[in-house]
């Protein structure tokens, strides 16, 4: 089985090589990343390879450096369990290349075969491999047009193109294979990881959320079921100063609005919003029922079905100190949209808990909330006249504004650490 092209920002890879199969990550689209990251989880020249996913998801979950450390969508693999790995798992047999183990290219085999060349093209560069056998396959215009997608719609028009990749292949591959197999190592693994899955403590600022260990039915080949689409609730996760944590909002509105787990105040004031620090706490607290309700809402029986992911969606992570962090000159589109999410989860996390610290910080009037309505909101969108704003805005007080709330915010936490 090969894949074709993948979209995904980083996949994880499982890679039958001649040394044997190993697990890594790849970004197929590392050289459009403008934010220094690379082609694949290595460093050194090397790519970093595992025995099992989920040697590799204790990898990535321990915030060890590596060549995509830069790239902001590593935060959201460092959230994943194993399942969802597996999940998003593509498989390359670069030993036989099934495509062309008959001797011939059909054209219906072109996207596979194509999604291969590309991947060993991408792992010749990284590794700087530069010998006439990795040329000759740089070189070939067949192949290139065949790893970049180009014939995948259409057919060689003269069968002799693909009889020609054919043969191209049967001379130079092994070799180009041999050099990439040599090139694979295993790093030790963190005895005790700073974050992930095996933490023994909190994320610290800025990092990502933790990954759910779990266990889910590997005999579902549709990969575990999010919790949105089991009951009228999402997992949200915020980055705070010191850690990340995570809770439950209901989707469904009460009054007008969402509801939240929470813990009421003793003495009559604002209500608290529970969160936890690990996700399998989280999950293990709600099945004993000692996690709070939301009305309306079954969370006991539906966290305690091991079919069931409780990890946040994309669009549910905020890390605000990345966010307040984000509020530069050249602030992009992605990270205003992220700004702009941020706000409005914020804006309602407030109103349910009537904390008016946060709601004053966050008004249409206040720094923070200014630049969310007179720029954020044009930028996050592309309207005309965004980048204007952006330059002409007070990016100084939007940022310290947004810095202002994570303290104010975390004021009105109810935070549940891991059980060790």
């Amino acid at each position: 089985m090969t894949t074709e092209f993948v979209s995904d920002p980083i996949v994880p890879l499982e890679l039958r090589l001649s040394t044997g199969t190993r697990f890594t990550l790849y970004q197929p689209g590392w050289y459009t990343a403008d934010d220094g990251s690379s082609g694949f989880l290595g460093a050194h020249g090397k790519v970093y390879g595992f025995s099992t996913l989920d040697d590799l998801v204790t990898f990535v979950d321990s915030g060890t450096p590596s060549d995509l450390t830069p790239s902001p969508h590593m935060k959201n693999l460092r959230i994943w369990t194993t399942e969802e790995y597996s999940r998003r798992l593509c498989l390359y047999d670069m030993t036989q290349l099934p495509e062309i183990a008959d001797g011939h290219l059909d054209s219906d085999e072109q996207a596979a075969l194509g999604s291969t060349l590309a991947l060993m093209l991408d792992l010749l560069d990284y590794l700087d491999i530069d010998n006439e056998h990795a040329q000759a396959l740089r070189d070939d215009e067949d192949v290139s047009k065949l790893a970049s997608g180009d014939e995948v719609l259409s057919i060689f028009r003269a069968a002799h193109h693909r009889q020609h990749v054919v043969e191209l292949l049967d001379a130079h591959w092994s070799s180009c294979l041999s050099e990439v197999s040599s090139r694979l190592i295993t790093p030790t693994l963190p005895d005790d990881p700073p974050n992930g899955s095996g933490a023994s403590g909190p994320a610290g600022p800025g990092t990502s959320p933790m990954a759910s260990s779990t266990s889910i039915d590997d005999s579902d080949s549709d990969g575990p079921t999010p919790l949105e689409d089991t009951a009228d609730a999402v997992t949200i996760w915020l980055g705070l100063a010191e850690e990340g944590v995570y809770t439950i909002r209901s989707t469904a509105l009460t009054d007008g609005r969402p509801a939240y787990l929470g813990t009421a105040n003793g003495d009559g004031g604002a209500p608290k919003v529970s969160v936890w620090t690990d996700l399998d706490q989280l999950r293990s607290d709600l099945t004993a029922g000692q996690a709070g309700r939301i009305p309306d809402v079954e969370l006991a029986g539906v966290a305690a079905r091991s079919d069931v992911s409780l990890t946040p969606h994309d669009d549910c992570i905020f890390d605000l100190v990345e966010i307040a962090d984000s509020i530069t000159a050249t602030m992009d589109q992605a990270s205003a949209d992220q700004l702009v999410s941020a706000w409005t989860e914020l804006t309602r996390l407030a109103a349910w808990g009537r904390w008016t610290d946060v709601t004053d910080l966050l008004k249409p009037t206040a720094p923070a909330g200014a630049f969310v309505v007179s720029c954020a909101i044009d930028l996050a969108q592309d309207r005309p006249g965004a980048a204007r704003a952006l330059a002409t805005a007070d990016l100084t007080a939007a940022s310290e504004g947004w810095h202002a709330v994570v303290p104010a915010l975390t004021a009105h936490l109810d935070i549940h650490h891991h059980e060790r």
